[in-house]
């Protein structure tokens, strides 16, 4: 450590736990966006924050709640996601008033405004512990965990600290960690379908890899973007104009990498480069008074998005027609329609990857009557080959 320097620590809740998940998104945006004399180091279950200064410190993390707020308050225009009644009570002791009528993204936007105006407890996030069949995450004034936030708990048992836990363990934040856990829930949460709340982030190994000269290019391309929490906001922006379900999964990622490149400012990085781009993917699903864990995936977005690129460069107007099919599978719910449509979906995904002939794909999408325009069969063969 230099002389003069300042070191924090934070310590990440259970690996694989979506509190974790959400921490490390909350820490994304404070990578991306802290000052230049801020810098974060990932060392396995803790994070260390340098900096000369425990202003610029504080400073950070209002800017985090802040940039939330400001994100909540706009997705619960279309988000309008109802308090449970436990999570109700939780939630009002930690804001000190009645939420009546209020969802989830009301109750966050209200709490993290009135945490950006308090200077943050770094020994809080330091602070993690084991009693018994309890985690706490903080120093005191404990609230429970709300269940939008533990809902993976009731499928498995947990394994923290070599200690195996199963249905009776109980977990328990202060506002300091709760400030940390709902700015990462606002940050990621990117669509509700009927009873499917879906979240979009990137995956924890993604972030600690940093920002190599060839994915800066590729940020860059996709809007002028500099690290993996702008990836992330560009991405769920586009998911939640839509509100886009994660069902069909094929439909779901060629819809967000054909929106990325249609919006992109220069795909010539994209069309040249050859890289990963990872997403996480956590849907859950409101059923009577609990959430429940329904899937956690990790889907590969970069070799859809170089096929967008290429076929962007066969032609005016291809992408915008290939997305209206895209969409189309994505509106559908049951019936045969939407087997063709998946189907179509499906084969166009896997010839990306190179599973599939770029004939098969186009024979199929022109004989099912899905692509009526020649110049997208011929487009779609050509960005394949």
């Amino acid at each position: 450590m230099n002389v003069g320097e300042r070191v924090f620590t934070i310590r990440l809740p259970p690996e694989g736990t979506l509190l974790r998940d959400l921490t490390m998104t909350s820490l994304s945006y404070i990578h991306e966006h802290g000052r230049e004399d801020l810098k974060l180091s990932f060392e396995g279950d803790v994070v260390r924050i340098r900096t000369w200064s425990t202003q610029v410190f504080s400073d950070s993390f209002k800017g985090l709640y802040e940039e939330a707020a400001s994100i909540a308050s706009a997705k619960s225009e279309k988000i309008r996601l109802g308090l449970l009644l436990n999570d109700r009570g939780v939630l009002s002791k930690l804001l000190k008033k009645e939420l009546k009528g209020f969802t989830y993204l009301d109750a966050i936007r209200d709490f993290l405004q009135a945490r950006a105006r308090k200077d943050p407890d770094f020994l809080s996030l330091s602070t993690i512990e084991v009693r018994g069949d309890e985690i706490r995450l903080g120093r005191g004034g404990f609230v429970p965990a709300i269940n939008l936030l533990v809902s993976e708990r009731y499928e498995h048992g947990l394994e923290f600290w070599k200690l195996n836990y199963a249905r009776k363990l109980r977990i328990v934040l202060d506002e300091e960690w709760y400030a940390m856990v709902l700015a990462g829930f606002a940050l990621a949460i990117a669509s509700l379908v009927n009873d499917d709340l879906l979240m979009v982030y990137l995956p924890e190994d993604f972030m600690m890899r940093g920002v190599s000269d060839k994915l800066f290019e590729v940020l860059k391309a996709l809007g002028g973007l500099r690290g993996s929490y702008s990836l992330q906001k560009k991405v769920n922006g586009v998911i939640y104009r839509r509100q886009c379900p994660a069902e069909p999964y094929s439909a779901f990622l060629l819809f967000t990498s054909l929106n990325l490149v249609k919006e992109a400012q220069d795909i010539s990085a994209l069309y040249i480069h050859n890289y990963s781009l990872p997403l996480a993917l956590c849907k859950l699903r409101r059923s009577g008074n609990v959430f429940t864990m329904m899937e956690r995936k990790r889907a590969e977005l970069f070799d859809a998005l170089r096929f967008a690129a290429r076929l962007m460069r066969e032609g005016e107007g291809l992408v915008e027609e290939l997305l209206e099919v895209v969409e189309r599978a994505l509106s559908l719910r049951v019936g045969a329609e939407l087997t063709t449509y998946h189907r179509f979906c499906n084969l166009l995904l896997q010839s990306i990857q190179g599973a599939y002939s770029p004939y098969e794909v186009a024979y199929y999408g022109a004989r099912s009557d899905l692509i009526h325009d020649h110049k997208l069969v011929r487009g779609i063969i050509n960005a394949l080959s």
